[in-house]
């Protein structure tokens, strides 16, 4: 009985709690929000790094870990994200923020108003869903909608239900593309 009560007592003794960073960084160059364990960052573009510390408790034969919540919420160039990252006691862990989406506009110089755009990779059949929500009359220029940049091909549809031959296009991750339909 004395010996479980000295080892219980050493292993209450050997528990301390350890920090552990997390570290998030902004490699975009732009300012973006991120939520780390419910604590908001406005991660300025000029800022290299959000950090939120935890002290978890460390035994000799068993650590505490926590799974914390992470959101970071996109711009033009950044899918909304939502995931959690497990603390172990004395890890520091790290996340980098990059780009993963490219930006598209519309100008519209033809004479006929735009309903619909769809998007579609090389090799395959299938257009994507319409990626507007309003109608680009003519001589307009779109807001700037964010795309995943694996697309090669663009196709426009008028209001009049006309499909304009689709023309090849180039999305750059981080880049806004300027479309410009002619109508033709």
């Amino acid at each position: 009985m004395k010996i479980i009560m000295l080892l219980f007592t050493l292993i209450i003794l050997g528990a301390c709690a350890k920090q552990s960073d997390l570290i998030v960084y902004n490699d975009t160059g732009h300012t973006i929000t991120v939520i780390l364990n419910g604590t908001i960052y406005q991660h300025l573009q000029n800022d290299s790094t959000a950090v939120e510390t935890f002290y978890l408790n460390s035994f000799i034969f068993y650590g505490e870990t926590i799974d914390v919540p992470v959101i970071i919420e996109g711009q033009t160039y950044l899918e909304h994200k939502d995931f959690t990252i497990e603390m172990k006691p004395n890890k520091d862990k790290t996340y980098h923020v990059e780009f993963d989406l490219a930006g598209l506009q519309i100008s519209n110089v033809s004479l006929f108003p735009i309903s619909k755009v769809q998007l579609r990779k090389e090799g395959e059949d299938d257009w994507s869903e319409n990626i507007i929500d309003e109608i680009i009359y003519t001589e307009t220029l779109s807001p700037t909608f964010s795309v995943i940049p694996d697309y090669d091909f663009i196709m426009v549809t008028d209001t009049f239900g006309n499909e304009h031959p689709e023309d090849l296009i180039e999305l750059n991750t981080g880049e806004t593309t300027t479309f410009v339909f002619f109508g033709s």
